[in-house]
Formats: structure tokens, sequence, C-alpha cells
């Protein structure tokens, strides 16, 4: 039953996310155009604005401070705040303050206002340590630098002189205290040992204060670099593009993936006929092409061990999905499997049969149902090289087709067509947009249906419509061929090409009759 496999029924049984994954494949594959698109201009911004950006330099000075000033340290008072992330943040604040600016401007001699200064200047403290970093960052890397130490240079002399002034106030502090002290006593004794000790440590007065590491100027900017742009533009294309394209999938109602078909007909696919099987309008130069509806036919074989399949039709949802060229070319494929095949083509409302071969319009089963014709008069031989393949064209087109399609003469036609061990099949017109098919659908003479789904055409609307009709009828159809199928190049229908009216080979194995017996 290999014939009747395809690459829907494969992955029928394949686990979740390796389905889920071939959907998503299949979705990328067909929006590649968009995902190129989307990830070509998404590159191509990031690099134009890498390279029209202003370069960073950032350097960074390192100063380390003490919790405790020199003059509580030596009037033995409480040491700081006792919180040092309050110390850290007292210090952030110090160092990037307007005074700090104001000295670095001056020690610069910059034009720029101490404002400019502070916002090209962040300060931030060491996590774990008594230590701020100060980072200068501008488009001159020796600029940056100077700008840090400089900072770093102002903060300390701030500070120092923060200290200074403590230790001259508390010195005349402790000047009116002995002033007032009795002689000799031993506070006044105390007193003047403090006031010593502030003397000794007015030399020292920036001791806890320390740049443990200058700043240098850096040998490249700040940021990412062009590589790393590059790749984040990459990254930030493939997610928008995947978002796009799955709102587009979201709002695209047509049919785009051979399971969707499956899932709304609720019928097997017995064969993918890919978009290089319609290469050609005329059925003579098709030949090569038959691989997929030898497929169909064998699938067709194994299923006619159980049902009668002597008269088969073929019909779609809408126009336009193949099923012309479908009904032609099984009907050659039969053939040259050595069976006996009638074409009728039932569509008369829309026939097409006459771009396919060269025959007359006007003469076909309407002129045998209205006695203009014999039936033997308007059979044809399409193809010379294939004498078992007959063809019944449309003829003049009625005014009344569904009437006419509803007749008896119609069934009594078809049944004399497919006594003989002949196979008829029949094109019918599409389901949805008129009533034709439906008729054909309640004829007793027809025992089967096959319904041909075209990829990215047909909307889920109208296979919900087409559906619905079929389950009103008795007549229920054998399966699906879905067309335009691209993935199906992949097996190389080509390589087993050749001549289009061999019988050689698996064209001359004895097929499987509808009455469940091999032909001789």
């Amino acid at each position: 039953m290999a014939g009747g496999l395809t690459p829907a029924m494969v992955t029928a049984d394949a686990p979740p996310e390796r389905e889920s994954l071939a959907s998503f494949l299949e979705v990328m594959r067909r929006r590649w155009p968009l995902v190129v698109g989307i990830v070509a201009a998404c590159i191509v911004a990031a690099v134009a604005r890498y390279e029209t950006s202003t370069r960073s330099y950032d350097a960074t000075a390192s100063v380390a401070f003490g919790n405790t000033t020199l003059t509580q340290s030596a009037l033995q008072v409480q040491q700081g705040s006792g919180d040092p992330a309050r110390d850290a943040a007292t210090n952030v604040l110090i160092a990037s303050s307007r005074d700090v600016a104001q000295g670095v401007r001056a020690e610069l001699r910059s034009p720029a206002s101490p404002e400019t200064l502070q916002s090209a200047v962040s300060v931030e403290s060491a996590p774990n340590a008594n230590v701020i970093n100060i980072t200068a960052a501008t488009s001159n890397p020796i600029f940056s630098a100077r700008l840090a130490n400089a900072f770093a240079d102002q903060y300390l002399a701030t500070q120092t002189q923060a200290q200074l002034a403590s230790i001259d106030a508390a010195q005349t502090d402790l000047q009116r205290q002995i002033a007032a002290s009795a002689p000799n006593s031993a506070n006044r004794l105390a007193l003047e040992q403090s006031s010593q000790r502030l003397d000794e440590l007015r030399a020292i007065a920036n001791g806890g204060l320390q740049i443990i590491s200058r700043a240098s100027p850096p040998g490249s900017p700040s940021g990412t670099s062009l590589k790393t742009t590059v790749i984040l533009g990459l990254l930030v294309g493939l997610a928008l593009s995947a978002a796009l394209v799955f709102l587009l999938e979201s709002l695209d109602r047509r049919v785009n993936t051979v399971d969707g078909f499956e899932r709304g007909y609720r019928l097997p696919v017995l064969a993918t006929v890919p978009p290089v099987a319609f290469k050609h309008d005329r059925a003579a130069d098709r030949g090569h092409s038959l691989e997929p509806y030898r497929i169909l036919r064998s699938a067709l074989d194994f299923i006619a061990v159980t049902r009668q399949l002597d008269t088969l039709l073929l019909t779609s949802a809408v126009a336009s999905e193949g099923k012309s060229t479908v009904s032609i070319d099984l009907a050659h494929a039969v053939a040259l499997a050595g069976r006996r095949v009638v074409l009728v083509e039932l569509d008369l409302r829309q026939p097409s049969f006459s771009h396919h071969f060269a025959l007359d319009p006007r003469r076909g089963i309407t002129t045998v149902l209205t006695g203009q014709a014999e039936l033997q008069d308007v059979l044809l031989q399409p193809l010379p090289a294939v004498p078992n393949f007959s063809l019944l064209p449309a003829g003049e087109l009625p005014p009344n087709p569904s009437e006419l399609l509803s007749s008896p003469a119609v069934s009594a036609l078809l049944a004399d067509l497919a006594s003989d061990e002949a196979i008829v099949i029949i094109d019918a017109p599409p389901l949805n947009p008129v009533a034709d098919a439906q008729v054909l659908l309640n004829n007793p003479a027809i025992h089967a249906a096959l319904i041909v789904a075209r990829l990215a055409h047909t909307t889920r609307d109208q296979v919900q419509r087409a559906r619905a009709i079929l389950d009103r009828h008795m007549l229920q159809p054998v399966g699906l061929v879905v067309t335009g199928v691209r993935g199906a190049s992949r097996y190389g229908y080509d390589a087993y090409g050749g001549d289009p009216t061999s019988v050689a080979g698996m064209d001359a194995l004895p097929p499987v009759s509808s009455r469940g017996r091999a032909r001789r």
C-alpha cells in the first residue's frame, strides 16, 4: 500500500514537538522573502546607526575614602554615620557635586559650564568597598581621562578643605574651652592634648582619601562593537519577522498545509502534486510528470479492493484548484497501466478540455443527450499512442446544466460507459459556486468521489462549506489530491520520466479492478 502514502500521512504519527517544528519551518519557508527582507532591513539599520552615532570613550578613576573624619578620630568621638551605604552615597554626591565640577572647570580651563561637565561624568560606589569610581564619557579619549582624573583631584581637594575647615572649627572651640577652664586642672590638660592632636593632624588632613587608580585614555570606544551590532540586528530582525509572519498567518484564511486540508475535509491525502506537473497546458506534453498520478492510481487500486470505483467523480471546493488537470492526468496514468479509461467532462458551465486537447468544443455529451449525435461519434481518442484512453467532452453549453445533469439519461450514459471493465473518470464542477456537483453526488451511477484541493488558494471557510455539502449526500469521497505542493518535488518525480506512452515496467503491471481482483 506504499503508493497511497504521502508526507502528511508519514508525519501524522510524529511527536507533537516535531510536528510543531515542521509547521514552523513550513511557514518560514513560504514567507522567506518577508523574513529575509525584515532581517536585512534591521541589520542595515543597526549598522547605519552604528556608523552615524557619536563614538563615546569611557575613562575611570577610582578613589578610596574612609568612614571617619580626622577631626572625629582626633577627638575620639563617634566614627561616621554607622551606615557604610549611607557614607558611600554621601561621597558619591560630593564627588558629583557642582562645587567639584566648578573646581574641575577651573583646573582644566574648560569653557564648558559646570552642569555640562557634570553630565559627562558618572560616579558610583564599588560594592563591598570604600571606593568610588568616577567615569567620564566624551568623544575624545584623552579628554575623558583628563576629566575623570580632574574630578578625582577636585573631590580630594574638596574633602581636604572640608577636613581643614572641620579642624579649624574644632580648634577654635577647644581654645574657647581652654580659656574658660581652671589653670592646671585635669580638664584643661585634656583639652590642651586634644588641641595638640588637631595641630598634628592638620598636616595630613587628606589622609583618609587616596586615588587608587588614575584614568588613562581608552583605546576603543565604549558600547557594542560592529560585530555585536550586526548580531543584535540579526536577532531583532528574526524576532520581528517571526512575529509578523505569524500575525499574517493568523489573518490568512487560506489553507497553506497538507495537514490543514486533511483536518478541514476529514479525509486522507492520497497524493500530492507539485506545481511542475501543471507546467504544460497540453496533456500530451505532461507525460513526463505523471509520477504523482501513478501514486494516486496505486492508492485507488488499494481502495478498490473494498469499494467499487468503476465511476469516479473529481470535484473541488472552488474553481482553479486543478481538478481538470488532475482528472486528465489521472486518466492518462490509469490508461498507461492497461485499463480502459473514459474521461467525461461534466463541467457544463466552464469546460476546459479544449485547452488540454485538440477537439471541437461544440460536440460532446450535450449533443448525445439531446439526440443530435451518437455516443460513438463523439467519443475521442485524444492520445493516439494510448488507444485505451477515450474522451467525452462537454459539447455545447446548455442553458440548464443542473437540470440536465439530474436527468436519468446522464445516469444511463455513465452506466453504459462503465461497462466492459472500463473506469469512468468524471471532471465535475466545483461544489461551492453551483449545484451541479451536488446533483452528481446523488447520481447512483457514480460510485466514489475524489476531492482536489490547492495549497495557498482555498480558504478555510470554503473548505468548511464544501465539507458541509459533502455531509448532506450519501456519496462520500475516498480522499484528497492536494495540488501546488512544492515539497513534492524533492521526491524527484522527473527522475522517473521517459517515454510518456510507455507501458513497460510499473505501468504494465495488471491493476486491481474495482471488484477486487487482478485484471489480465
